[in-house]
């Protein structure tokens, strides 16, 4: 099967490195004829969040050719109209056969809030192209170094519980994130080791830390993030200590280590100090990694895709279309405004051609 992918960014974008770029390679392994930014011939075409007026007519001409079109999203609202403006996306979604995404919280709100007609889950893969879960040998002595990584808009998140983690014993605090933002988080947030983020230099950064905090507990819009740093952190070697919301769950009864959930203060130490030492650190991955593998690998998601592809028909012709402004009214006075916002910066960016 040939199959056209359209990423919204480059390698060095998380959401598309883990859901277009590695999707790309192991369909490829599969024996699939997978191609990034070319639709000719496809029969499947996959559209990343990522979409202007001439997506719409690449659209048009892959649906005439007789290829299925999905629209893959891992962002709503705010996230994704800096992508796309919102009178494309509802245009888009009134075409598209299938819109994929990877939570149900994001499920859930594409169906509520954006009228979308189908929407499927398609888990986030394990980051940075594993060829299986890594042996590493685990850090032990002092101090014990803790990680948070991810987008500095994120921050926020961890930094709620920094100054609970600075009263621990032995501990160093270490953030990776947007190199941008490292020299004034270093100035503002003493008492953590603030990295830049680079892909190439980034695993062995992670394999340096003993545990990874990585915390959801926040908006709804927060808590309906995927699982995708907890099971890269804990397929690369490193467990990883997680807030008690739904991916991060889910995720943790699935792989057999519900202790790594914390819901406040007190839990994340007690779940610190239980993993503190290397051989709890060790039974942790011996149970983790193999169900993480078996569910998430690279292979595992595409194959996941593979059958989502196959069960999905066509978008009827003449199938009822929404007016826009009734598009906009299912969403809150809020979010309306903040959509026409957002058209009106596309228009004058040039952005919708």
């Amino acid at each position: 099967m040939r199959v056209g992918l359209f990423p919204a960014g480059e390698e060095g974008t998380a959401s598309s490195r883990i859901r277009v770029f590695t999707l790309q390679r192991s369909l490829t392994a599969l024996g699939h004829d997978a191609r990034l930014r070319e639709a000719e011939g496809a029969g499947v075409v996959v559209i990343q969040k990522r979409a202007t007026a001439k997506t719409l007519e690449l659209i048009d001409a892959a649906q005439k050719n007789g290829a299925l079109v999905l629209y893959d999203v891992d962002d709503v609202s705010h996230d994704l109209w800096p992508t796309i403006a919102p009178h494309v996306l509802h245009r888009l979604l009134q075409r598209v056969d299938l819109v994929t995404t990877d939570t149900a919280g994001h499920r859930d709100a594409l169906l509520r809030d954006y009228g979308a007609a189908r929407v499927e889950l398609v888990d986030d893969t394990i980051d940075y192209y594993p060829p299986a879960p890594a042996a590493v040998r685990l850090p032990s002595g002092t101090p014990l170094r803790l990680l948070w990584f991810g987008h500095v808009e994120n921050l926020a998140l961890f930094e709620n519980y920094v100054r609970v983690l600075k009263t621990l014993p032995d501990v160093e605090i270490v953030v990776v994130t947007n190199a941008s933002s490292v020299d004034a988080l270093s100035r503002r947030i003493p008492g953590v080791s603030f990295l830049p983020w680079n892909r190439e230099a980034f695993l062995p950064v992670l394999q340096s830390c003993a545990l990874t905090v990585l915390p959801h507990d926040g908006s709804e819009k927060d808590r309906a993030k995927s699982n995708n740093r907890m099971i890269a952190s804990i397929t690369w070697g490193v467990p990883a200590i997680v807030s008690n919301t739904p991916d991060y769950e889910r995720t943790a009864r699935e792989a057999g280590i519900t202790e790594a959930l914390f819901s406040n203060e007190k839990e994340l130490v007690e779940a610190i100090e239980r993993f503190r030492g290397v051989d709890a650190r060790r039974d942790y991955l011996q149970s983790a990694q193999p169900e993480i593998w078996r569910r998430y690998s690279p292979e595992a998601v595409a194959k996941q895709f593979l059958e989502v592809v196959a069960r999905t028909p066509r978008r009827t012709e003449g199938a009822p279309r929404t007016s826009y402004l009734a598009w906009l009214r299912r969403a809150s006075p809020g979010r309306m405004a903040s959509a026409l916002l957002w058209d009106a910066r596309h228009a004058m960016a040039g952005l919708l051609r």
